[in-house]
């Protein structure tokens, strides 16, 4: 079966079921897919979305908790031209119906049932020939935006990854991403391009972090796509002897500042891994950076390293702010833009494509290593002021995330009172001040004026903190306090 409009992502499966039919390509909680039977079953949606008459560049919205049936729903309708958006089951029923009507796609599939249903009367524009999905930004800095990514930015970064470690062949690959988080097509594609197998944890896994350390040893993984956080929360909650995941050869964080203690935690874990620390914007197309981090890492925040092939960066000054530089991502391989309706003007300044080529300044503070590559030391939101000075609520951040009994920590200026407050997960709430005074030496003026402990920080799908609830939850506490 050709594709439709020559999708690279979806030929590409197509050429690997042709050769490995007969090999495991799909491991999941209600059994075992072959190629054959994943490209039999993306054929099945092809012609379902024919049948619908959707039509190339037509946008429809997948619901779904990143069950088994998501593989062939998303290669069925990229060979039909269809234009994904996938949206995590789990997620509130608001936040969806929110996605829905920024997105206004012209079908929904909702699963397990896979029921494809029409959407809104007067759909959103057809999208063009090289969009390959949409997604919408994490939303934890503010409105999450769409985020039209390009087909063919896909497998680039997937040729990329597979070559730099190693993938190919049976090498096998967790799925554990929320479908919302863009990182799902690293998990999804990465071995279905390369004849790997891709393991689907599934909903009651993904969701149950006691149990993701034990179904990884028991899968024998051996590449994993992961949030510094949730790998923490993954490790903490097996307990005192967590299960070791002998197996895993590269474990490729991204989506947060990846710290020292990080990459120390899990190499208890995962003896035998290599580490990766990437960077890229949704808008850039997955990452567009890549650090191999070494077998003693460095203090405190780790570099995102040199960009990849194709994609260059600049450190531009920001108005009013001397001291500071903006990170500027240009690539060939970028988003194709704003979903329309979804952002503001502002935001259109800032992502632009002209001649093939995306730019995207972004909102991150950055700083060229010795080598050349870039270290991200913060956004440019994370520089306050208080009583007249300026703090950098990013150093309170990486200050504290050095302390080993802290799992998760989010530094916020409150809403009305000015106040600096740093939220932590991992100690005893009676030790709030004995954390702010282990802080002083390190933080000096830059103290937070106050350390609360929540029982667990707030995450977004995606595993990212949710600082739009923990400035919810401190600021509810501040009013009522």
């Amino acid at each position: 079966m050709p594709v439709a409009g020559g999708c690279p992502v979806a030929e590409r499966v197509r050429e690997v079921a042709g050769r490995c039919g007969g090999r495991t390509a799909v491991v999941a909680p209600g059994g075992v897919l072959t190629y054959a039977g994943l490209w039999e079953r993306a054929a099945e949606w092809r012609r379902r979305c024919e049948a619908a008459e959707l039509g190339p560049g037509a946008l429809v919205c997948v619901v779904s908790d990143g069950g088994a049936e998501l593989p062939a729903i998303f290669l069925g309708l990229r060979a039909a031209g269809v234009v994904p958006l996938l949206v995590d089951a789990l997620l509130p029923a608001a936040r969806v119906e929110s996605v829905l009507g920024r997105a206004r796609p012209r079908a929904v599939i909702t699963c397990p049932e896979e029921e494809l249903r029409p959407a809104f009367a007067t759909p959103g524009p057809r999208l063009p020939p090289e969009a390959g999905y949409v997604v919408f930004s994490s939303g934890s800095q503010g409105e999450p935006k769409g985020i039209v990514g390009q087909a063919r930015g896909l497998l680039r970064f997937v040729d990329w990854e597979a070559a730099g470690i190693g993938a190919g062949p049976g090498t096998r690959t967790a799925m554990l991403t929320s479908p919302s988080f863009d990182v799902v097509f690293r998990d999804l594609l990465l071995p279905l391009c390369t004849g790997g197998e891709l393991h689907i944890a599934g909903s009651a896994i993904r969701t149950s972090p006691g149990r993701v350390l034990p179904w990884l040893a028991a899968r024998d993984i051996e590449v994993l796509h992961a949030v510094p956080s949730l790998a923490t929360r993954w490790a903490d909650a097996a307990g005192g002897s967590p299960a070791r995941v002998a197996g895993l050869r590269s474990t490729l964080f991204a989506g947060e500042p990846l710290h020292d203690r990080h990459v120390t935690r899990w190499r208890s874990i995962a003896p035998s891994t290599r580490v990766f620390n990437l960077y890229g914007p949704a808008e850039t197309t997955l990452a567009k950076f890549c650090h191999e981090v070494a077998a003693v890492p460095a203090p405190g925040v780790q570099p995102v390293g040199h960009p990849l092939p194709g994609t260059t960066f600049a450190l531009e000054p920001v108005a009013g702010e001397p001291a500071a530089r903006r990170v500027v991502i240009t690539s060939p391989d970028g988003s194709l833009g704003y979903l329309a309706g979804s952002c503001g003007p502002e935001d259109e300044l800032r992502l632009t494509r002209v001649s093939g080529v995306t730019r995207f300044v972004t909102q991150d503070r950055g700083e060229r290593t010795g080598d050349g590559g870039l270290l991200v030391s913060g956004r440019l939101d994370t520089l306050v002021k208080r009583n007249g000075a300026l703090v950098d609520i990013a150093r309170i951040e990486t200050a504290a995330a050095a302390l080993p009994d802290l799992r998760t920590v989010c530094c916020l200026q409150l809403v009305p009172s000015g106040r600096i407050v740093l939220a932590v997960d991992g100690a005893d709430p009676a030790e709030a001040g004995q954390v702010r005074r282990r802080l002083r030496p390190r933080l000096g003026m830059e103290l937070p004026d106050e350390v609360r402990v929540l029982p667990a920080l707030p995450l977004l799908p995606g595993g990212k903190v949710d600082r739009r609830s923990v400035r919810s939850l401190l600021e509810g506490e501040e009013v009522h306090g």
